[in-house]
């Protein structure tokens, strides 16, 4: 529409408003946006910054709450492992053997000290004794202990129970071939083992609670709620490592040993086990949690990847002992649960001698017993 001046009203069309003007018998026409909404790159770049700034603050509080939902299934493994060796012992009055060995007359020999030979015997370890207090009856049944592992269910032997598992160490599918005695099976792996010496896995002198054969629960003269009996483990997506194969008695598979040598000056042939004080010059030599120790095992295959991946290891034939430390992806340390079911956490830096006696079963110490 035109007005009386000769100029065409506003005609507002979408976001945009035209003005029409006539000059010099030509009709101009000027248009301007209405509204300039657009981000400039300064813009966009501040709230990209932003943002990035907010997921910073929020990852670790993220990462902080799955941690913790880990850790809390992973003590609860702990302590149903542990209530279970107490339900074995009330039933059979014995604490359950590190694994079916040979006796003593055929399976002891020496070096240095009196120890058990962990490959004799029919292998079995601990952990398939607890099973069906473990609600594992379905594996247990399958098992049959009067034959060798090797001639067992492989399907059993392949499984891996939810309550040996700590979802921190991404365990779950991974496992270890066994070929003793001609065998080819595939072991599952699991994230639980047992002290069965303050010493050495298969010392034959000094006891922890899980030790080479089975003993009664008044051995454990210290006390259960002073008594270390399992800790955490981890593993190596590689079959030719035992470490966690739990249905095996093994060293580092189901069994652990601190590395803290006793005083041999003060044996005496007459008792069983034998008085343990740790020897001063073993301190700094310990299987600490999460140590840089090696664990001593039967092969240590990739010794590249094990170092990477934090996983010391030797070969047997390669060292004089065999003990492993607990391990695990928690910051600062391993869980580790005492006889009475309790469970604490246990740092790195954890006191040498106190560890070493809350392992023992008879040193009537406990863990506020630091110095000697």
């Amino acid at each position: 529409m035109q007005d009386r001046g000769g100029h065409r009203r506003s005609v507002a069309r979408g976001r945009a408003t035209c003005r029409g003007v006539r000059r010099g018998g030509l009709a101009l026409a000027s248009c301007r946006d209405a509204a300039t909404a657009a981000f400039t790159l300064v813009e966009l770049l501040v709230v990209i910054a932003i943002i990035g700034a907010l997921v910073a603050l929020l990852l670790p509080a993220v990462q902080g709450a799955r941690e913790a939902a880990r850790r809390a299934q992973c003590m609860n493994g702990l302590k149903q492992v542990a209530l279970a060796v107490s339900n074995y012992e009330s039933a059979h009055k014995f604490l359950p053997a590190a694994g079916d060995y040979s006796p003593p007359s055929s399976s002891l020999y020496y070096t240095f000290s009196p120890r058990i030979d962990l490959k004799s015997g029919n292998n079995h370890g601990w952990l398939t004794r607890l099973l069906p207090y473990l609600e594992q009856q379905a594996i247990y049944s399958q098992l049959d202990f009067k034959k060798h592992l090797s001639l067992n269910n492989p399907a059993a032997l392949a499984a891996q129970p939810p309550s040996l598992l700590c979802p921190s160490e991404n365990t779950l599918g991974q496992s270890y071939l066994y070929q003793e005695h001609g065998a080819n099976l595939q072991l599952g792996k699991a994230n639980i083992a047992a002290w069965s010496s303050p010493f050495h896995t298969d010392d034959y002198d000094h006891h922890g609670t899980i030790w080479l054969y089975e003993q009664p629960l008044r051995m454990v003269s210290d006390g259960i709620s002073n008594t270390l009996v399992l800790s955490e483990v981890r593993t190596r997506d590689e079959q030719g490592d035992q470490r966690g194969a739990w249905a095996l008695g093994w060293n580092g598979s189901s069994l652990l040993a601190f590395d803290l040598h006793p005083q041999h000056d003060i044996r005496m042939d007459s008792q069983q086990p034998w008085p343990y004080v740790f020897n001063r010059y073993s301190l700094g030599y310990t299987q600490s949690p999460n140590g840089k120790l090696p664990d001593m095992l039967y092969a240590c295959p990739d010794p590249v990847s094990e170092q990477i991946e934090a996983m010391p290891c030797e070969t047997e034939t390669e060292g004089h002992y065999i003990s492993a430390a607990p391990r695990s992806n928690h910051p600062g340390g391993v869980h580790g649960s005492f006889l009475d079911g309790a469970v604490k956490f246990i740092a790195n830096e954890v006191d040498e001698i106190a560890m070493g006696y809350q392992i023992c079963i008879s040193d009537d110490r406990n863990e506020n017993d630091k110095q000697q």
